[in-house]
């Protein structure tokens, strides 16, 4: 996308399926739901018309497991941005890139997520269809990023990310840990040594991809560019007034529809039962600090100013003897 205004009515985070060729221990799924069976619960045609008999526009944004692993999964992407837009995480180790690059129209996606997970990727001898998959998105004008999970093993092996990806003249964001790994719960577990690199690489990502983002119409949901400033845990949205339910919704495997996470229930796309709000409702769950940040309404900005206030705390701590 080069200019304008993205236009859409709902977003939908969709987890298409659980299988993953890979086992990163910082997944949010266990290792057994990613070495699930893969199950297709219906074909590309038959999930984009449930998608368009909404009468809404959707961004849907496709994760997993690994995305490219479904079957046929760029005819999928091909039928939904017939009159939908997508953005996509992925690992990109699928052979299926090849085709998903001839055949979307790059201004339908608003961005490719590709997660280099350095560790996996290494144990797996991944890296050269990774860079091969990577740079060909690019060549297509593709508005792509790699991402990489601030490990404290990641953190070390920085320069060596950043190495392997300028071969292809990318370079890593950091993304932050967020849950229990190794007997620690992130982001708060992060020392105020890798909170330093952390924020260091941040603002090196920030300025590599400067252009590439103000580029693109509105910023990507999933916005791993600020993730150094939720170190110290993030903001709690909990009965703030929020848009999911109406204009924000996950999407399970099976096209079930909810209003985030394991949350109330919005009927099955697949069905054709899908409904939703008419107003804001106060936030019952915790999802994903992302669409939090996005969908919560009116007391956002109070939200924001006392998580910063707490950091800034934490900050002044760190620093006393």
């Amino acid at each position: 996308m080069t200019g304008g205004t993205v236009r859409y009515d709902v977003e939908a985070d969709w987890q298409l399926l659980n299988t993953c060729n890979y086992r990163c221990a910082y997944c949010f799924l266990s290792h057994e739901a990613l070495g699930e069976k893969l199950t297709k619960y219906a074909d590309p045609e038959v999930w984009s018309r449930a998608f368009d008999q909404t009468g809404l526009r959707w961004l849907v944004h496709i994760t997993g497991g690994e995305p490219s692993a479904y079957p046929r999964f760029p005819e999928l992407c091909r039928y939904l941005t017939q009159r939908h837009l997508v953005s996509i995480n992925s690992n990109m180790t699928g052979w299926s890139w090849e085709s998903f690059a001839q055949q979307i129209d790059p201004d339908t996606v608003t961005f490719i997520n590709a997660g280099l997970h350095l560790t996996e990727r290494q144990r797996k001898n991944g890296a050269a269809i990774f860079l091969k998959n990577v740079e060909l998105l690019r060549e297509k004008q593709f508005p792509v990023f790699t991402s990489l999970v601030m490990t404290p093993d990641a953190l070390a092996r920085f320069d060596e990310a950043k190495e392997m990806l300028g071969t292809i003249g990318m370079f890593p964001v950091p993304k932050a840990m967020r849950g229990k790994f190794e007997e620690k719960w992130y982001p708060s577990a992060y020392t105020a040594r890798e909170r330093k690199l952390f924020r260091s690489y941040s603002r090196q990502a920030r300025d590599f991809y400067a252009y590439t983002l103000a580029k693109l119409p509105e910023r990507p949901t999933v916005n791993v560019f600020n993730d150094d400033s939720i170190l110290h845990g993030e903001p709690n949205f909990r009965d703030l007034s929020c848009e999911a339910g109406r204009l924000f919704f996950k999407i399970d495997p099976n096209g079930d529809v909810l209003r985030c996470g394991p949350s109330k229930s919005y009927g099955n796309i697949l069905k054709g039962t899908f409904v939703r709000n008419d107003r804001p409702m106060p936030c019952d769950n915790h999802y994903c600090f992302y669409f939090c940040q996005k969908y919560s309404e009116s007391q956002r900005l109070q939200t924001t100013f006392y998580h910063s206030v707490r950091v800034v705390y934490r900050e002044i701590r760190d620093r006393v003897p």
